[in-house]
C-alpha cells in the first residue's frame, strides 16, 4: 500500500519493515497497534516522550489530554517541543508533530485539565490510558476512571533521577490505591523544588511506551502485578511484586 505526506510516497510496509520482520510482534502486531486507541493524561516530560513512540510504533488513535501550554521551563526534557511553540497549547502542538512523525496515525488534541467530572468523558472509548502526570491527586482519579471503564492504566513517575512504573488492570492486578494509597501531593516534594535530570523522564517515558505496546500487541509480560523501582544514580533497575490491598476503597467490588 503506498502512501504520501504531499511530498515524498512511501509504504506501510517500509514505514514499519522492523516491525512485521519481529518474530513475536510481526504483522499480526502491527496490526493490533493500527487497530489500538489509546489515550495519554499530560504531554509534558512522560507524556512527549512516550506519544513519540507510540506514534512512531503505529498506535493507530491518541489522545492527548492536557491543558497546559509550552513554557520555557519545560524544553530540557519535553521533546516534542522547542522555542518556537512557547505559548502554544502542548496538546495541539504535540498532535500536529506526531502526525508529522507518522501520518498513518490520528492523534487528537483535547486543550482540557482531566478532573472528577470529565474524566469518564475523557478516557472512554479507548483500550489503555498512559500516565503522563506528576501529581498523585489526577493519578487517582485516572486510576478510578479506568476501573469503572474496565481499561488497563499504564502508571509511571519521574523526579530527579529515579522513576517507577506498573501497569494497573483490576481484578486482574491491584489498582493504584492499594500500593500507593492517600498521598497528598502537599507532603510530596514538587519538581519545582527537587528538578529533574532531562534523561530521566525520556527513559521513564520510554518504558511507558514499552509497557502499553505489549499490552496492546499481547506480547512479552507487562508489568501486571508488579512495580518497577528505578534509581538512575547507580543504574539499579528493580521489580517486586505488588498485591491487592484487602481493604481498598477504589477496587475490592473488582475482585
Amino acid at each position: 500500500m503506498l502512501m504520501s505526506t504531499g511530498r515524498i510516497p512511501f509504504s506501510y510496509e517500509e514505514y514499519y519493515r522492523r516491525h512485521l520482520v519481529m518474530r513475536e510482534f510481526g504483522r499480526k502486531g502491527q496490526e493490533r497497534l493500527d487497530r489500538a486507541r489509546v489515550a495519554i493524561v499530560g504531554v509534558g516530560g512522560l507524556g512527549s516522550v512516550s506519544s513519540t513512540y507510540l506514534a512512531r510504533a503505529g498506535v493507530g488513535y491518541l489522545r492527548l489530554i492536557d491543558s497546559d501550554a509550552v513554557e520555557v521551563k519545560n524544553l530540557h526534557r519535553q521533546i516534542l517541543y522547542t522555542l518556537d511553540d512557547l505559548g502554544r497549547p502542548k496538546a495541539e502542538v504535540a498532535a500536529k508533530r506526531l502526525m508529522e512523525m507518522n501520518p498513518l496515525v490520528k492523534a487528537e488534541a483535547i486543550v482540557e485539565r482531566l478532573n472528577e467530572d470529565n474524566a469518564e468523558r475523557l478516557l472512554g472509548g479507548v483500550d489503555c490510558v498512559v500516565d503522563g502526570l506528576d501529581n498523585m491527586r489526577t493519578r487517582y482519579i485516572v486510576n478510578r476512571a479506568c476501573i469503572k471503564l474496565g481499561i488497563p492504566y499504564v502508571f509511571g513517575a519521574a523526579m530527579g533521577i529515579e522513576g517507577n512504573l506498573s501497569v494497573f488492570h483490576p481484578p486482574e492486578t491491584p489498582c493504584l490505591e492499594c500500593v500507593l494509597p492517600n498521598i497528598d501531593d502537599r507532603s510530596l516534594i514538587s519538581g519545582e523544588i527537587r528538578g529533574i535530570l532531562s534523561p530521566t523522564p525520556g527513559i521513564v517515558g520510554t518504558m511507558l511506551s514499552m509497557e502499553t505496546i505489549k499490552v496492546l500487541a499481547n506480547v512479552g509480560h507487562p508489568l501486571k502485578g508488579k512495580l518497577m523501582i528505578c534509581d538512575f544514580n547507580d543504574m539499579y533497575i528493580t521489580t517486586i511484586e505488588i498485591a491487592k490491598r484487602e481493604n481498598c476503597p477504589t477496587c475490592r467490588k473488582q475482585a
